[in-house]
């Protein structure tokens, strides 16, 4: 179903601010979370937000026009594959970019998706794309610019990942020539990984006010409050801890979302407990660990259930570890509350164990970051564990009736075709004991900014460069990679269910 457009006008509350999610993101299962928690945060606060999810609107206008992938899985790894791989297609092909020369492109990698391009071309295709009548200009009219009666004071835009640069630049400079009193902030975790490469170059910021990295839901709300009481904007201050659990959701938002697959997300701690893999990001995007509130998780999914009667829920948490599945798993049995949930971790011995508890605690997925089965590769990752070890954790997890979701990266410094089509079979052998249980994310590795491979390459990787706005360098990857790519796909698009 998707929601009519809603007209703020003078007669409802005073909108405050409009938050935007850009297409394309990779799911069409949950809502994000961050534009749900700074509208709860200024909720308590008194102020009005309005979230304007652009990514689900996207996706909706391209539903029906292809058969589903069957999958057990709950939250992202649940999303119909093929359905949101064609609206990010098609949000990319109305981009122009197809035609422009890329920067510093990945082998194997798409330009558009990881957004490899130099700040002048961006520049000129976004020009292009709100300076005549064209796809941006009349969807956005459409979806965003005729809901409102007046210029909001303060417009938002979430960006998480590279695939939304080119949306959220054309809302950016198309917002001020609508809007032109709107005041514009950039917020979301590829700000935050960006955030010194923007302070410096002001190019990034043409048609961008204000930019917050980190989690800022309470400097944005300050903000907003100020602007509400004095027309003008405090120097930004720290967020005040515990953070908030409880999202906050619009009917209209909701509305977008097929109701038998939604999930609800959540978030109960920032940081994670691992922080050693050389790959990952995290450490830079939340670098500090905060503590996991058990009562007040169990009090989250509790009101929320209550508020909007949905009973999925999709755990945000980089890495949820044994200590807190034990206290949450507990703690959801004692309280007899009937949901099903889904999270990440890492394998532990200890995991196989605690699956029956978890799956009779409605435990429905887990995401298991396994990232490789080969020596080699796990020592250049950081991240160990035993094959067999890997094996018993998969097979107990999908015994207790929980979709397993394995993350495996190929194609690392290193290693040959013949090591990545042995993982690849691996893979395959190990979901045939179990097909309606075991699922995948494969991916070629990823040289990105802020990770301790680019800090520190291992002997022998040579990192060319990296676009602007892109996540991921240019490097000296084993040339077989971009073939192989495509047995990658083949293998995630198989069919997974009962």
């Amino acid at each position: 179903m998707i929601a009519s457009p809603a007209l703020y006008r003078s007669g409802d509350l005073p909108v405050d601010a409009v938050l935007i999610i850009p297409p394309p993101s990779p799911s069409d299962t949950n809502p994000p979370l961050g534009p749900a928690i700074i509208d709860q945060v200024a909720t308590r606060a008194g102020i009005n937000t309005v979230t304007i999810d652009l990514n689900a609107i996207n996706i909706a206008r391209h539903k029906n026009m292809l058969m589903r992938r069957a999958t057990n899985a709950l939250g992202d790894h649940g999303k119909d594959r093929r359905l949101v791989a064609h609206a990010a297609r098609s949000t990319f092909e109305a981009t122009g970019l197809a035609d422009a020369e890329p920067m510093y492109l990945p082998d194997g990698a798409d330009a558009i998706a990881g957004m490899h391009f130099a700040l002048d071309t961006l520049d000129a295709y976004v020009g292009r794309a709100i300076n005549t009548s064209t796809f941006w200009t009349e969807w956005l009219e459409a979806e965003l610019y005729s809901r409102f009666s007046g210029e909001p004071p303060v417009l938002g835009v979430s960006l998480m990942g590279p695939a939304q640069v080119f949306a959220a630049l054309v809302v950016f400079k198309l917002t001020k020539q609508r809007w032109p009193t709107t005041l514009t902030v950039l917020g979301g975790s590829h700000a935050t990984l960006l955030s010194r490469e923007i302070a410096k170059d002001p190019r990034y910021r043409s048609d961008i006010d204000f930019v917050l990295p980190g989690h800022t839901e309470d400097e944005f709300v300050d903000m907003l409050a100020r602007l509400r009481e004095i027309g003008d904007v405090p120097a930004p201050g720290r967020s005040k801890p515990p953070f908030e659990y409880l999202p906050r959701f619009s009917r209209e938002q909701l509305l977008l979302y097929d109701p038998s697959k939604i999930t609800l997300p959540l978030q109960f701690t920032r940081g994670c407990a691992y922080a050693r893999c050389t790959f990952c990001t995290y450490p830079v995007v939340e670098p500090i660990l905060t503590p996991f509130d058990v009562d007040g998780a169990t009090a989250a999914i509790t009101k929320l259930v209550e508020q909007y009667g949905i009973r999925r829920f999709s755990i945000k948490d980089s890495l949820f570890t044994g200590p807190m599945m034990d206290a949450l798993a507990d703690s959801l049995l004692a309280n007899a509350a009937q949901i099903e949930w889904s999270m990440t971790t890492k394998v532990t011995t200890s995991l196989a164990h605690r699956a029956s508890k978890l799956g009779q605690a409605g435990l429905k997925t887990v995401e298991l970051g396994v990232e490789s089965i080969h020596r080699h590769t796990q020592a250049l990752f950081d991240k160990r564990a035993d094959r067999a070890i890997i094996e018993n954790v998969i097979l107990a997890l999908a015994e207790a009736n929980i979709t397993v979701i394995v993350n495996l990266i190929f194609g690392a410094p290193g290693e040959t075709i013949q090591d990545a089509q042995r993982q690849l079979d691996w893979f395959i052998a190990l979901r045939s004991q179990a097909p309606s249980r075991i699922d995948c994310s494969l991916n070629l590795l990823e040289i990105v900014r802020g990770s301790p491979l680019e800090i520190s390459p291992p002997a022998g990787t040579q990192l060319q460069g990296i676009a602007p706005w892109a996540y991921s360098y240019q490097w000296n990857a084993p040339p077989w990679r971009r073939e192989f790519a495509q047995n990658l796909q083949a293998v995630q698009l198989l069919e997974v269910g009962d």
